[in-house]
């Protein structure tokens, strides 16, 4: 055999030996080792946490509503409402009067202050002395304890049963025995008609430890003789 062919059958073997692997052989790339899952650290069968809901910052408690009639004890002290300016009426009837209650609560009657609203009393002008009180239900009592009368809304029904009420228009009526006679009109009424009819009623009705003292009446017997004049001289 001859040199030239010996190497072509060299080279023929190294050939095949080397294009063996590549045609028997896989074409993928080699994987790397499998790595185990790794367990998180919350398991994940875990419940979440119940949610809460946070309370507003502004939020208040619940409080108990108040049954009617019953008075609100976290309510503020209530005051009767005043006249923006002196409220005034000539009251004629059985007994006349010139009714005036001004701005600072103080009521005068011809001109003469004889009374003075504060907060839901009606006191002496110097305030030393409480005629009657406005209770939170209406109730109207004298200084002494005694009921005097009672408010339904602006409307007062004194313990004799008369009623005295304040209209829109500033009218001013008195209901004696299911007769109704007005009185007079109120100029400058506004929201005080509870104060104004108070006074009215203090004015033309007063509780009778406050009425002024009847005139003194002369003893028994008739009036003392004046006595007898000394002789005029010659």
């Amino acid at each position: 055999m001859s040199r030239a062919n010996t190497s072509l059958i060299v080279l023929a073997l190294f050939t095949s030996l080397v294009a063996a692997p590549a045609c028997g052989g896989s074409d993928q790339p080699a994987k790397g080792p499998e790595m185990e899952p790794v367990a998180s650290a919350a398991p994940a069968d875990m419940p979440a946490p119940p949610a809460t809901d946070a309370p507003a910052a502004d939020a208040k408690p619940a409080t108990d509503t108040p049954a009617p009639g019953v008075p609100d004890p976290s309510a503020a002290p209530a005051t009767l409402a005043l006249p923006t300016a002196t409220a005034k009426a000539d009251l004629k009837g059985k007994k006349a009067a010139k009714l005036e209650v001004k701005s600072d609560g103080t009521v005068a009657n011809g001109g003469k202050a004889v009374a003075k609203v504060s907060g839901m009393t009606l006191q002496s002008p110097d305030g030393g002395k409480t005629f009657l009180t406005v209770g939170s239900d209406g109730a109207v009592t004298t200084g002494s304890g005694d009921s005097y009368g009672s408010f339904a809304g602006d409307d007062l029904t004194m313990a004799k049963g008369d009623k005295l009420t304040l209209g829109d228009d500033g009218t001013i009526t008195m209901t004696t025995g299911g007769k109704a006679a007005p009185l007079g009109k109120v100029d400058g009424a506004g929201s005080a008609k509870r104060a104004i009819v108070l006074a009215t009623a203090f004015v033309l009705a007063p509780p009778a430890a406050d009425k002024a003292p009847a005139a003194a009446k002369p003893a028994a017997g008739g009036a003392a003789k004046p006595a007898a004049k000394p002789p005029t001289k010659k």
